[in-house]
Parts: structure tokens; C-alpha cells; sequence
């Protein structure tokens, strides 16, 4: 059964901007079940291509009516409707109208030996940011650090889009506040390197309106990336096969002045006032 947050992006994806409007649209989606997760109104599909929005892909989706998941199973046929809001994507309709193999995803991440707690400390990595400069984690020791990963085309409003637009409210509060400001940085770590080269991030860091002097984007080889990632409980896993697909949780780190872990925001259900209080206690040592 998929964890929380989980989240997908393809390497070719086109109309990464479809989603985003004034308006809901409607999508017809088919595909075969991987996993149901029923606590969390959760099912992850590996659908076919959905023309004027994304290619195939494996992608967890929110129902509100929780009744659309009784009886599914993994290696069921759907047939679905997807919703995609300004703010938020969900199916409205799900029926079976088959069976199939249950698809098979590789894990390419491999496991840390420990998943870093609060108090540990926080091995350096190095990454390439959206200047093209080649960056180390140490490089920022002394001040405080929010981490996050994302892709630049993830296509689904509330999966890297949120984080996004969380970091983009926590810059604009640490940039008017004196007590924040010059003593934190937000990095946003792309698992995509392929398509989000030094260019790529730039031009999104420019179209967030990300203030270089508080939000830097980065991104590094698959393999180091994976294993940074690994050491704050986000997995990753990649179809070595299509090699166009990457499945990944979502975890946010909070990094002391001291390179130590203070606090991990698990998936996407926390706010940006919640990564604020974490970023203040640990400017304040607390």
C-alpha cells in the first residue's frame, strides 16, 4: 500500500500547465489499480495516455466519496473522471471494467541504514543549482534550512505545485521578517535532472517569483539525489524499464544552524504558518 504524499512525474509531460486555472476541468482516465489505500481516500493508478493534459504515468489520486473505493483492488481496469482544480485534483467517478497484471515499479532508492531523526546530523550532499554552480549542503552551515523536492512539471495541482506555492508564502514571511530574513533558505531539490537542467530551474524559479536571496532551486545525479532524499524517509522509485517514470513521497526537512535535523514535514497536508513555527524555533535554537 502507497504512504502518504506520493506523487509522480513523467519525463516527457507536455502540458504540465493544463491543470492550472480558474476553472475545474474534466478528464476521462483509464487504467490499471496498484494500490488502494483506503484510510487516506487514496488510489494509485498506472493510466494511460490523457490527451490535452499528461501522458501515461503511475499516480496516486484523492477521491471525496469514499464509497468510489469499495472493491477495488489492485489489477482492476478503471474507468475514472478526473477533477483538476486550481488548487486540487480528485476523481469524481471510478468503475471496474476489467483485470489486469498488476504493474511492477523497480525501487531504485537504495535503503539509508537509518532514517535521520530530529538531533541527527545531516550529511553533506552536493547539487547543481539554477545557476549552474555546483553547491553543498555545507555551504549554508550557520544558517537555518527548509528542504523540499519537487519536480518543475508535475502536472497534479497539489502534489509539487503545493510545495511550490508553500514556499513561495514561507519566502514572502521570512523575506518581511528581520528575525528570518538573512538567517534562512528554502532549497527545492528536483529529482529530474534530465529535464531540469540549471535553464529549466531558473525559468521556474523566475516564473514563482523566488527571491535568490531566500529560495534556491537544485537539483544532482539521480543516485545522490535518491540517497539524500532516502535520509529523510522520502522514497523514490523510478520504472527501469520506460525510464519515464519516478514515484516519490513528499517530506520537507528542517535543518538547524548546526547541519542537525530539527524537524520533517511528512507529504503535503501541512501549511505554511506550520514550516514558519519550525523555521523560528530553529533559528532560535529551540
Amino acid at each position: 500500500m502507497m504512504g502518504r504524499g506520493w506523487v509522480v512525474a513523467a519525463a516527457v509531460l507536455a502540458a504540465a500547465g493544463a491543470g492550472c486555472g480558474p476553472r475545474a476541468r474534466e478528464y476521462e482516465l483509464r487504467g490499471v489499480v496498484v494500490a488502494v489505500d483506503a484510510a487516506r481516500q487514496e488510489i494509485t493508478i498506472k493510466h494511460e495516455d490523457i490527451p490535452r493534459f499528461m501522458p501515461g504515468m503511475t499516480m496516486p489520486f484523492k477521491v471525496r466519496d469514499a464509497e468510489l473505493l469499495q472493491g477495488r483492488r489492485p489489477g482492476d481496469l478503471v474507468r475514472a473522471t478526473l477533477v483538476v482544480e486550481d488548487s486540487d485534483a480528485h476523481l469524481r467517478a471510478l468503475e471496474r471494467t476489467g483485470s489486469a497484471p498488476i504493474p511492477e515499479l523497480s525501487a531504485s532508492t537504495p535503503a539509508p541504514r537509518t532514517i535521520l531523526v530530529p538531533g541527527d546530523a545531516v550529511e553533506d550532499a552536493a547539487f547543481t543549482d539554477q545557476d549552474g554552480r555546483i553547491r553543498h549542503l555545507a555551504d549554508w552551515r550557520g544558517q537555518v534550512l527548509a528542504v523540499t523536492f519537487i519536480y518543475t512539471r508535475c502536472p497534479i495541482p497539489n502534489f509539487c505545485p503545493l510545495m511550490d506555492r508553500h514556499f513561495q508564502t514561507a519566502a514572502a514571511t521570512i523575506r518581511q521578517d528581520a528575525a528570518l530574513r538573512d538567517r534562512v533558505r528554502l532549497l527545492s531539490v528536483s529529482f529530474d535532472p534530465a529535464h531540469d537542467t540549471p535553464a529549466v530551474l531558473a525559468a521556474h524559479a523566475q516564473q514563482l517569483q523566488a527571491d535568490p536571496a531566500v529560495w534556491t532551486f537544485l537539483t544532482g545525479e539521480p543516485a545522490s539525489v535518491d540517497r539524500f532524499a532516502a535520509r529523510f524517509g522520502v522514497s523514490v522509485i523510478r520504472d527501469d524499464a520506460a525510464a519515464n517514470e519516478i514515484v516519490h513521497s513528499l517530506g520537507t526537512a528542517v535543518i538547524g544552524t548546526d547541519g542537525r535535523l530539527a524537524a520533517i514535514l511528512r507529504g503535503n497536508e501541512w501549511t505554511p504558518s506550520e514550516l514558519v513555527a519550525e523555521l523560528r524555533n530553529a533559528v532560535a535554537g529551540r
